[in-house]
């Protein structure tokens, strides 16, 4: 009977630690969705305004070299909105692999050519799509740059705003 509740002591302990962890992904990847749509959001307007003077330029027909430096300091502005909004993407897209090892409880190497989802060390076939995996048709996963929390020591990804272990608000001169 002992056994039996040691058992149960430990299946709680470790399902508990899962739910804690998928929770602080879910939590990570809220934020960094939003982050997205606001990005988003902020680059669509830009736009829309660029749009705008371009088409009243030419309709006034005023579009002189000092307008198309404006539209071009606008357009350095929507590149670095894309740049950003491709980096949030590559952190969820690390989160997601992430929350994979954390369930499986194995290392994730990778993606499936076939259908993208991801393929775990030892792997012979795709647990999804059934394809036979192929070391080097694997798409490599590349995680973020990390950093160490200053107040636990933990290795965390560089894009956290507060430590997923002790909750330390983590400040820009930290990353």
């Amino acid at each position: 009977m002992a056994d039996f509740f040691n058992d149960l002591s430990k299946n709680v302990s470790k399902t508990l630690k899962t739910v804690q962890a998928k929770s602080q992904i879910t939590v990570e990847s809220l934020k960094i969705k939003r982050e997205i749509s606001e990005t988003e959001s902020q680059m669509n307007l830009l736009l829309l305004e660029m749009g705008r003077m371009f088409y009243v330029s030419l309709k006034n027909n005023t579009l002189d070299e000092e307008r198309m430096k404006d539209l071009q300091e606008r357009a350095k502005e929507v590149s670095k909105l894309e740049e950003k909004i491709a980096a949030l993407k590559k952190e969820l897209e690390d989160l997601e692999l992430k929350e994979h090892e954390m369930i499986s409880g194995r290392k994730v190497i990778g993606r499936c050519p076939n259908c993208g989802a991801p393929i775990y060390e030892g792997d012979k076939f795709c647990g999804n799509c059934g394809a036979p995996v192929k070391i080097e048709q694997i798409s490599q996963p590349q995680m973020a740059d990390t950093i160490i929390c200053p107040n636990c020591g933990k290795e965390i990804p560089a894009y956290s705003k507060f430590c997923p272990e002790c909750g330390y608000p983590i400040k820009q001169e930290n990353k």
